[in-house]
């Protein structure tokens, strides 16, 4: 390895681990701070210092007393370089940029993407509110641009629509939102004002109930703006509003919130008091949210609580398959069902039964139907308004056919299985 000369006191030289066939170096002189950028086919230490024709950086360099900074930072192909080489030159102008030596800003045929501005600008508009003399103005919705650009690689996304729609028209007001468009912008062929930002919140406000009568909070990149940027660098812009965290949390499922919410009703509250809604709040649900939430933990409440624990469902469980057990060992010639009172309809037996010994020298005779409720509010609506109904019905059309009705309900604790 080649000796540095005295020149250099400090040196920092990243590892390779690809064998790379160039990299980037940087002198910094230590005395004024002036920078030298450049880039070497080879590898560090191999004897090569830099090919600068700088007379200044030759004069500094010099110096019995110079004392610079060494460093190599990037590794690739010798094309990749240059690429980078050009990259940081242009970004600060160095060739007349009185902190460098450099006389040129490199040149190289890779087009880097301009990351650090593209950054930036994503940076000043979600932290500032602003890019430039660009400022947030309200936009009537009916003013947008109606032929509007999109970006190539935009993606719909209706679940994400409703829930913007669901804020607007819980909130009805559209300040929550913003939109960024590059005025006249050529992109891909074709000059208009492109939505870099924004193209979903635009639909959830066509779409929302009260939105399209509204004003829109807006920023408009003018064309001096963007020009400079290629249209890979718009896609990365439009890329980078929408950008993955790193730490990416969970968000708690309307199940997690209805959870909580059937805790508070065992202990009394109700699904309208403060402490419910204050929760709905903090977890930003919408109206249709707030309603589907409160929807899941009553039906939570009503699984739990006792009053309602005594209900035995014949329709689930160990108790469907007893049931099932049962109505196997019937006789051939009866037909049997279990139905809970809640869903109870005569009317697909009635036609599998009348086909049946139709078709059959066998006749069905019986009709046995087990029934089961499964509150007490199912109860008193059966007795009240259905049961005699159908009992009257079935005797009436089954009367011709000889076939006899039997209603059956089953037991409504939870002990054993039997009839009354």
């Amino acid at each position: 390895m080649e000796q540095l000369p005295k020149q250099i006191v400090e040196q920092k030289v990243d590892y390779d681990p690809n064998d790379s066939e160039a990299f980037l170096y940087k002198f910094t002189n230590l005395l004024n701070k002036k920078i030298y950028i450049g880039i070497h086919k080879g590898k560090p230490f191999d004897g090569y210092m830099f090919s600068s024709e700088n007379e200044d950086f030759h004069k500094d360099f010099m110096d019995p007393n110079a004392e610079f900074k060494y460093e190599v930072s990037q590794y690739g192909t010798y094309e990749y370089m240059q690429a980078v080489e050009q990259n940081m030159l242009k970004e600060v102008n160095a060739k007349d940029n009185s902190d460098y030596y450099n006389n040129s800003n490199g040149g190289s045929n890779i087009i880097l993407p301009n990351q650090n501005l593209v950054k930036h600008i994503v940076k000043s508009i979600q932290d500032e509110k602003s890019y430039e003399g660009a400022q947030v103005v309200y936009t009537p919705v009916k003013n947008l641009p109606k032929n509007r650009l999109q970006i190539r690689e935009f993606t719909r996304d209706p679940s994400h629509i409703k829930k913007l729609k669901d804020r607007i028209n819980d909130k009805s007001t559209l300040e929550h939102l913003l939109v960024v468009i590059l005025k006249d912008r050529l992109y891909r062929g074709q000059r208009g004002d492109l939505v870099v930002d924004g193209n979903h919140s635009i639909e959830a406000v066509e779409e929302s109930k009260y939105g399209k009568s509204g004003s829109i909070p807006t920023i408009y990149l003018q064309e001096h703006n963007h020009n400079t940027l290629p249209d890979d660098d718009v896609d990365l812009l439009a890329l980078r509003f929408n950008p993955r965290v790193e730490n990416p949390r969970l968000q708690s499922s309307h199940e997690d919130i209805a959870r909580q919410v059937c805790k508070w009703k065992v202990n009394g509250l109700d699904t309208n008091s403060k402490e419910v809604q204050d929760l709905y709040h903090d977890f930003h649900l919408s109206k249709s949210e707030k309603a589907k939430v409160s929807r899941i933990a009553n039906q939570m409440y009503i699984d739990i609580t006792p009053n309602n624990a005594t209900w035995i469902n014949y329709g689930a469980g160990q108790e469907k398959k007893d049931m099932q057990k049962i109505i196997n060992r019937e006789d051939a010639s009866v037909f049997a069902k279990c139905y809970s009172t809640a869903k109870y309809n005569a009317w697909s037996d009635l036609y599998d039964i009348i086909l049946h010994n139709k078709n059959n020298e066998h006749k069905i005779k019986t009709y046995k139907v087990y029934f089961y409720h499964v509150n007490q509010e199912y109860k008193d609506t059966w007795i009240k308004k259905w049961q005699s109904n159908n009992e009257y019905v079935l005797d009436e059309l089954f009367k011709k056919h000889k076939i006899k009705r039997e209603f059956i309900y089953l037991k409504e604790k939870r002990d054993k299985l039997s009839v009354h």
